[in-house]
């Protein structure tokens, strides 16, 4: 309850710095995959997170230009300073070199700033010897099928599997499943949607282990060099983005979002 119940003091604080930023402060050009998340970004601007953002801009008086981009585009654009930040992005050793997660004052990831946390599943091929029972991942053959550019490549490749990443999204990683390219799939998309589609197209072919893989924090990462051109700002926003998710009328429209089967 003690979020909730400093929200309003939150918020005011924002308020009050939105109208300077709205003044002086040029457009944050933000990235987002233009491969469909349902329910959190799609390529045509829809999504919670876009709604998310657009509920931040009002709050801060911000302005942000979104585009979709080809997922590791969008990371290397951010590399480069070219874009401000990524949306739906994981933390990791290798983007801290680049990009600045929210972090508390101890310096680990302040989970409340995030974005969403993205569920991770994987997707057996039906017959193949393959299952995850929550802890033990049996492979046979050892390949595992993700989206490219993707932090759960990196949980897999700890676990001494060998990483298919060549497909964009997760209808294609469920194809490519069907087929026997490999004998199971780590999707980091909305569960409920994958699960949906596997069941439509692949019933007798593919299933979904019931237990999860991962729960990873996905977040707005800002460019290191945006940042540090104004750190002020980005804390700012990171701070909105708990703030608007926390609000009991966000959460309601989340709710009801993630679960809708599909989004189109």
């Amino acid at each position: 309850m003690q979020p909730v119940l400093r929200l309003p003091i939150i918020l005011a604080g924002l308020a009050m710095l939105a109208a300077p930023w709205a003044r002086a402060a040029p457009p944050l050009q933000l990235c987002f995959e233009d491969a469909p998340q349902p329910p959190w970004t799609m390529p045509d601007g829809r999504g919670l997170n876009i709604e998310l953002l657009k509920r931040v801009e009002r709050l801060t008086g911000d302005h942000f230009v979104l585009s979709s981009r080809p997922w590791a585009r969008c990371i290397e654009e951010t590399r480069i300073g070219r874009m401000d930040g990524m949306i739906g992005a994981a933390d990791s050793p290798e983007r801290r070199q680049f990009s600045v997660p929210p972090l508390q004052p101890d310096g680990s990831i302040d989970a409340a700033k995030s974005l969403y946390l993205s569920q991770v599943y994987l997707y057996l091929r039906v017959g193949s010897g393959a299952s995850w029972d929550g802890t033990t991942l049996h492979n046979p053959r050892g390949l595992v099928i993700t989206q490219r550019g993707y932090f759960v490549a990196d949980l897999l490749r700890a676990r001494g599997q060998r990483v298919i990443d060549v497909v964009k999204s997760s209808d294609e990683a469920l194809r490519l499943l069907a087929t026997g390219s490999a004998d199971v799939a780590a999707l980091m998309t909305n569960p409920e949607h994958d699960a949906a589609r596997a069941d439509l197209l692949y019933r007798s072919q593919v299933s979904k282990a019931p237990q999860r893989f991962a729960a990873i924090p996905l977040h707005l990462l800002f460019s290191k060099i945006s940042y540090q051109r104004d750190p002020a700002r980005m804390e700012a926003i990171w701070t909105a983005i708990a703030a608007v998710r926390a609000s009991p009328d966000f959460r309601k429209l989340e709710a009801a979002e993630l679960r809708r089967p599909s989004m189109k």
